[in-house]
């Protein structure tokens, strides 16, 4: 122990400072001392840090610990955790210190070394110095790798065999990496399927009891219970392997635009104003609008680059009324009669505006 004694100008008052200090006793060990991190075992522990007790204190005080890893020196590193009482390690998993690592300005597949460190304050009488120990691992990160996933089957536009398969965009957001995948395209009248891969048979995943139900197959075979596509054209599908769940059906039109007063929007192109869509309901686009009566309408659809020239959405007759007409027609660009919708005086006010893609019908309801 040391004391720093310091006397102030009134000799009768002295001011004591005693700065407790004490050598490593917790003696901070890793469970190894290189490792090479892995996506395949990104839920598994990567390092275990454990320790020691540390010394009681000459404060009469409690002790606590905190946790902090980072690079050599922890100039960079995360903050401090504070651990629960009686907590004498610290463990960490292979998905978790790749991305802590990369967040700390790391690249993905490099090595580096970290260090980790537990210290023990005492909160007491008076101040004493916090025990520190500390350890070093030699980190190799790893690259997040795609898990592909392909459609194929009749439905395929590019033809049935498997070397053919499209191939779906993966959502990654966090561990949830090869679980959810995402696709908006083109496909014919027929049957598909999935399959982890297009060169080998790395097993599939099927048609399960309903539409939204998946089955996973060890490997990929022909009396795997297919999904129908009974219409040709644009179609969209999310998937999740973890909840064998699939959303998938007809979407129609890449994007639906409105124009004109009936649905209270200018009749300026291209328009600005776009239809929601979800991909929960695929063959559904919704808007909300303010209908003025007596006014028309029509709706650009897929592309606008064409201007007044592109592809619209009209009624199958001149004026139409929606409630008694809810027809859709889907004409290609430069298209002639213009036909529009018109708003009547019960129609207009707040309303959502509903076009259904895969039935080819429009709707409007008054809020």
């Amino acid at each position: 122990m040391g004391m720093l004694l310091f006397s102030s100008c009134d000799e009768e008052y002295d001011v004591k400072i005693e700065i407790d200090t004490v050598e490593d006793s917790m003696h901070l060990t890793p469970s190894v001392e290189e490792i090479t991190l892995s996506q395949d075992l990104m839920n598994e522990t990567a390092i275990t840090f454990s320790w020691d007790p540390a010394q009681e204190r000459a404060n009469n005080g409690t002790i606590t610990y905190y946790f902090k890893l980072g690079l050599p020196g922890l100039t960079t590193a995360i903050d401090k955790i504070e651990l629960d009482a009686g907590v004498s390690e610290y463990s960490i998993s292979h998905f978790d210190l790749n991305a802590m690592l990369y967040g700390l300005g790391v690249n993905y597949g490099s090595s580096t070394e970290i260090e980790a460190e537990i210290i023990a304050s005492s909160e007491g009488d008076y101040f004493v110095k916090p025990e520190i120990s500390t350890t070093k691992v030699l980190v190799t990160t790893f690259e997040i790798a795609p898990v592909n996933l392909y459609l194929v089957g009749s439905a395929n536009p590019k033809g049935s065999e498997i070397s053919n398969g499209i191939k779906l965009n993966e959502v990654v957001e966090g561990k949830n990496i090869g679980n959810t995948y995402e696709w908006i395209g083109e496909l014919q009248e027929g049957t598909f399927k999935f399959v982890n891969s297009t060169t080998e048979d790395k097993g599939s995943w099927s048609k399960g009891e309903n539409e939204t139900g998946l089955v996973k197959n060890e490997s990929v075979s022909d009396s795997d219970i297919e999904f129908t596509v009974n219409k040709a054209g644009l179609y969209s599908i999310i998937l999740d392997k973890n909840e064998l769940k699939i959303v998938h059906g007809y979407k129609g039109f890449s994007h639906v635009w409105g124009v004109g007063l009936g649905i209270g929007i200018a009749w300026n192109m291209p328009s600005s104003t776009e239809f929601s869509w979800n991909p929960e309901v695929p063959e559904i686009f919704t808007l909300e609008c303010t209908t003025q009566a007596n006014q028309d309408f029509k709706l650009p659809y897929n592309d606008q680059s064409a201007g007044w020239g592109c592809p619209f959405l009209r009624p199958i007759n001149a004026n139409a009324n929606i409630w008694d007409d809810n027809q859709v027609q889907a004409t290609p660009g430069g298209y002639n009669p213009d036909l529009k919708w018109l708003i009547t005086e019960e129609q207009a006010g707040d309303c959502i505006l509903t076009i259904d893609a895969l039935n080819m019908t429009i709707s409007l309801e008054k809020k």
